[in-house]
This record gives structure tokens, C-alpha cells and sequence, in this order.
């Protein structure tokens, strides 16, 4: 099982078409919660910031977002039922044994960020998908600290795991369309040869200890 968080920077989602217009009608759209699936995509409960003098119809003017109905408002925002058809969120919702978590927001000043949950496999196949739909900035391994699976803990330090966690889920060990270390780098928001250097010193621990485990 893997957790995964997922971060886009202003600039990448002004660059991207119908989230950038999100980001010009709303200072903050936060989804709380699912709360159905249709075959043309998500229910999602939401609560939404407008900018001033901007309203409801624009959002619902977007190809991919349809407000469906006002539960409440206030000063501080306004709760309401959305139907979003945006593949970024579709196919996050549509890969088997991967988990999208509630909540989470497009914000005006910080971005976005995703938590996903799931298998490897199911994580691998996101991702992929996501660099064809909206490249992230970032994308960071969750794991419990105070777990030490197999005694790695005691083999590798907190950043050599969470490198060569990074590196298998990214399928850098994969035979075929493997990313460049490069771009493993930039998105753990280190230089490359930090990274590199991180996953060498990693590689060459798990084979001292696998080595030691065959004797």
C-alpha cells in the first residue's frame, strides 16, 4: 500500500486550461466529500471562495464542472453540489484499488494538492496517466514512522527510503519508458545529483544487507 501526495504549483495550473480559469473565477474550491459516481462523472460537495465580482454561472460555464445546487451561504464561502467530468479527477476516481482523499482544494495562493492512496501497481498507472493529463510539481511517499518493516529502518536513513520508495513507485527500475532522474529530482524538489546520490547510497545498503541475508 502506498500514500501518495501529489502538489501543483500556481504557474502549472494557470498553465493548464479549465483549473487556470478556475484559479481567475475562485480565490479557493475545496471538495469535501464524494458523494456519487455517474457515468459522465463525480457528485462532489463543495465549498467554493469567489473572487470579487465573480459568480456561480461562470463555474458552471466551464466544460468540465456543473454547479447543481446551493446548500448554503456565507461570508466565509458557499457549500454546494458540483458535478465534475475533469479527467484529472476521473482518473483518479476510475483506477482500481486507488483511493482519492477528501478533502482537497485548488487555492488561488497555494496551489494544488492530491492525497492518493492504493497498491503499487494502481499508483504506477495513475501516475502515468497524470503526466499525460497535468503533470505534478511534486510528488512526495508518505509512510508511519514508527513502523519498521523488515528492519530498513535500521539500514537505510528516513531519506534514503523515502528516495528509493519514490524511485520503485515511479517505475525508475521498470525495463521500459523509464523517467530520468532528472525529473525523480524535481519532483522531491532536490537537485539531481542529491537524488542520485541519495538512491546510490540506498542501492548499495540493500544489497549489503541482502547480501548478508543470503550467507
Amino acid at each position: 500500500m502506498r500514500k501518495v501526495v501529489l502538489r501543483w504549483r500556481i504557474n502549472s495550473l494557470q498553465g493548464a486550461k479549465e483549473l487556470g480559469k478556475i484559479l481567475e473565477i475562485c480565490d479557493k474550491i475545496e471538495i469535501l466529500a464524494h458523494l456519487g459516481f455517474q457515468d459522465d462523472g463525480i457528485i462532489q460537495l463543495a465549498e467554493v471562495k469567489l473572487k470579487e465580482g465573480k459568480d456561480l454561472n461562470e463555474l458552471s460555464d466551464l466544460p468540465s464542472f456543473e454547479v447543481l445546487e446551493v446548500h448554503e451561504e456565507n461570508k466565509e464561502g458557499i457549500l454546494l453540489s458540483l458535478l465534475c467530468h475533469h479527467a484529472l479527477v476521473k482518473s483518479a476516481i476510475e483506477v482500481s484499488n486507488l483511493h482519492l482523499q477528501c478533502p482537497y482544494s485548488i487555492d488561488a495562493e497555494k496551489g494544488m494538492e492530491l492525497r492518493v492512496t492504493g497498491l503499487t501497481a494502481a499508483m504506477r498507472r495513475f501516475l502515468n496517466l497524470l503526466r499525460l493529463v497535468l503533470p505534478p510539481d511534486k510528488v512526495s511517499v508518505i509512510t508511519d514512522r514508527k513502523r519498521q518493516v523488515n528492519g530498513w529502518a535500521e539500514v537505510l536513513t528516513e531519506r534514503q527510503q523515502e528516495v528509493i520508495r519514490h524511485a520503485v513507485l515511479r517505475g525508475y527500475y521498470d525495463n521500459n519508458g523509464n523517467p530520468k532522474i532528472k525529473d525523480l529530482a524535481e519532483e522531491l524538489g532536490i537537485s539531481r545529483s542529491t537524488y542520485g546520490g541519495h538512491l546510490s547510497e540506498a542501492e548499495k545498503a540493500i544489497l549489503k544487507k541482502v547480501g548478508s541475508d543470503l550467507e
